[in-house]
C-alpha cells in the first residue's frame, strides 16, 4: 500500500493534439492541505476532474488509499470518500439548504418520504460547522453567493470524505468571506485531506501547507507558499501574459477617463426598480443611468442584490410594481427577456451558462439580432478580439480553460452587438493576467460606443474600467460616485463596504 492517500503518477489528459494535463505527478499525505495554482488554461480544474472521476486520464495512474482508481467511475470514487465542490456552485436551487445537505448524508435514501432523524441531525451539524444554521430552511437559490459556496462545502462534508476537492472556492467572494472560508478550511478535521484550486494567492497561503504550480498542463514547481511566491518561473507564468492568450494588440482602448464618449447619452434608464424573492424585498427604488461609451459598475457585498439587479434588467427575474426600465427611450418593463435581447440588451451571466454539448462556433451562431438592428456583427469579427478562443473554434466548454469559457460567454453576447452590455461578475475564477485582458476588452467596448453595466466583486477591476460606481447596500444604492473621485479619495469604498479597495498581488 502506498504511503500517500492520493498519488498521481505521470497523469495526462489530451484533447486531440492538445494536452490539458501533461505528465503531472503529485503525492498527498493523509491530512495534507495542498493547493494547485497557475494561470487560466494551466489544467488545474482538469486535474480535479481526473481525481474525481468526471474525466478519465489519457495516460498515467491515479492511486487513492492504495487502490488504482483510474478506471473507477465518479460515483464509486465518491462512495470511497472523495468529495468535491465545483468552480460554480452546483446546488439543487429549489431545495432548502438542509435538504441539499440531506442528499449527501450516507444512509439517507432519496426515495424516502421522511428523512431519518439521524440524517437530519447530521445535516444540521454540518450546517452549523459552516455557519449556515440560520439559513437551514431557505431555498439554496435565495442564498447569497458566499453562502452558496459554504453550502456546497457543507454538502461535500456531509458525505464524510477522506479527500475533499475544492475548485476555486474563493472565487466571487468578498475579503471578509474569504477570511471566513479560510478559517473553515483550517478547522477541518486532521483526517480530511484537502486538494484545492484557487487564484487568490493570499487565500492559498492561509490554508495550504504545500503548493503545486501548473502551466500549459505541465508541472512548474512544488513547495511551500512562501517559496512559491518567490519562484521566478512562477511569477513569470502566473502574472505574465502569453502572446497566445493576449487580445489583439490593435484593440487596446484608451483609459476610461479619456474615452471620447465620456459624455454619452443614456442608453439604459432604470427608475424605481424593485425586486425580491418569495415576498422578501431584495432591491428597492433602484435608479440608474447607463450611458453610451461609459462603464457603470455596481459594487456591494455578496447578497446585496447585484445579480438580482442584472437579471431583472435583462428580464430573467420579475420586477416589482412601479419599476421602469427604458432602453433607447423605449419602455421594456414587462416584455420577455428574448425581446429585450433583440432590442439591444446583451448579458454575460455569472457562471457563464454555456451549453455543454455545443462547440465555440456553435455558441456564436445562437444569437439572432432583431432584423431592425443594424449594428450586428459576425462571429469572425468578434473572434478577432479573442485570438486564443479563435484557436478553439471546434472545442466544447469542458475543453476550454476558465478564462476561455469567460471569453466565450462574452463573445456570445457581443455577436448581437448590444447597445448595452450587462456583465455579472466577469472576473470570477480568472487569473490576474486574464483579468487584465478582460479589463482591456471592457474599456475597448466602451470606447466603441457600447454602454456597459458591470456588477463586480473585484473592486480593483471595477475601479480600473468604470467611469462611475454605484454602491449597493441593504436593497438600495447608497452612493453613486465618479471613479475619478474614488482615485482621489481611495478610502471611500473602504468606508462604504468595509473591504479593501485593491486586490493583493504576490510580492
Amino acid at each position: 500500500m502506498t504511503s500517500a492517500l492520493l498519488r498521481l503518477e505521470a497523469v495526462s489528459r489530451s484533447y486531440g493534439a492538445r494536452r490539458a494535463v501533461d505528465d503531472v505527478s503529485v503525492d498527498l499525505r493523509l491530512g495534507a492541505r495542498h493547493a494547485i495554482i497557475g494561470p487560466n488554461g494551466a489544467g488545474k480544474s482538469t486535474l480535479l476532474h481526473l481525481v474525481a472521476g468526471t474525466l478519465r486520464p489519457t495516460s498515467g495512474r491515479i492511486h487513492y488509499a492504495g487502490h488504482d482508481i483510474g478506471r473507477w467511475p465518479a460515483h464509486r470514487r465518491a462512495r470511497a470518500g472523495i468529495a468535491r465542490t465545483w468552480q460554480h456552485p452546483a446546488l439543487a436551487r429549489p431545495l432548502t439548504a438542509a435538504q441539499n445537505v440531506l442528499l449527501a448524508v450516507p444512509g439517507q435514501r432519496l426515495t424516502a418520504l421522511r428523512p431519518k432523524p439521524r440524517a437530519v441531525t447530521a445535516a444540521h451539524t454540518v450546517l452549523a460547522q459552516v455557519g449556515l444554521t440560520a439559513h437551514a430552511d431557505r431555498p439554496a437559490g435565495q442564498l447569497a453567493y458566499g453562502d452558496q459556496r459554504r453550502l456546497e462545502i457543507a454538502v461535500a462534508l456531509a458525505a464524510r470524505p477522506r479527500l475533499l476537492l475544492l475548485d476555486e472556492p474563493s472565487a466571487g467572494l468578498a475579503t471578509s468571506e474569504i477570511t471566513r472560508l479560510a478559517e473553515l478550511i483550517r478547522a477541518l478535521p486532521a483526517d480530511i485531506t484537502v486538494l484545492l484550486v484557487d487564484h487568490n494567492l493570499d487565500f492559498v497561503a492561509a490554508v495550504a501547507d504545500t503548493v503545486t504550480v501548473l502551466h500549459h498542463g505541465q508541472h512548474i514547481a512544488t513547495g511551500t507558499p512562501a517559496a512559491i511566491r518567490e519562484h521566478p518561473d512562477v511569477r513569470r507564468v502566473y502574472l505574465g501574459v502569453d502572446a497566445s492568450t493576449s487580445p489583439a494588440s490593435g484593440n487596446a482602448p484608451d483609459s476610461p477617463t479619456t474615452t471620447a464618449a465620456a459624455d454619452g447619452t443614456p442608453v439604459l434608464r432604470v427608475r424605481n426598480l424593485r425586486a425580491g424573492y418569495s415576498g422578501a424585498s431584495v432591491l428597492t427604488d433602484i435608479t440608474l443611468d447607463v450611458r453610451a461609451g461609459r462603464v457603470t459598475a455596481v459594487v456591494g457585498r455578496n447578497g446585496a442584490g447585484k445579480t438580482t439587479l442584472i437579471n431583472t434588467i435583462a428580464g430573467l427575474h420579475p420586477n416589482g410594481p412601479g419599476t421602469e426600465i427604458h432602453l433607447n427611450g423605449h419602455l421594456v418593463t414587462g416584455i420577455p427577456a428574448r425581446r429585450r435581447a433583440g432590442a439591444g440588451i446583451g448579458l454575460v451571466p455569472q457562471g457563464r451558462r454555456l451549453f455543454a454539448g455545443l462547440t465555440v462556433d456553435e455558441h456564436l451562431t445562437l444569437p439572432r439580432p432583431h432584423p431592425s438592428r443594424s449594428r450586428a456583427v459576425d462571429s469572425r469579427q468578434v473572434l478577432d478580439l479573442f485570438p486564443a478562443l479563435a484557436q478553439r473554434r471546434h472545442h466544447r466548454p469542458h475543453q476550454l480553460s476558465g478564462g476561455e469559457q469567460q471569453m466565450l460567454a462574452l463573445a456570445r453576447a457581443l455577436v448581437a452587438a448590444p447597445d448595452v452590455l450587462l456583465l455579472d461578475e466577469p472576473s470570477e475564477g480568472l487569473a490576474p493576467a486574464v483579468v487584465g485582458q478582460l479589463a482591456t476588452i471592457i474599456t475597448g467596448l466602451a470606447a466603441s460606443g457600447t454602454a456597459v453595466l458591470l456588477a463586480e466583486q473585484n473592486l480593483a477591476l471595477a475601479c480600473q474600467v468604470a467611469h462611475d460606481i454605484a454602491v449597493l447596500d441593504r436593497a438600495r444604492i447608497i452612493r453613486h460616485v465618479a471613479t475619478a473621485d474614488i482615485r482621489e479619495y481611495p478610502t471611500e469604498l473602504h468606508d462604504l463596504l468595509t473591504v479593501p479597495t485593491t486586490t493583493p498581488t504576490p510580492s
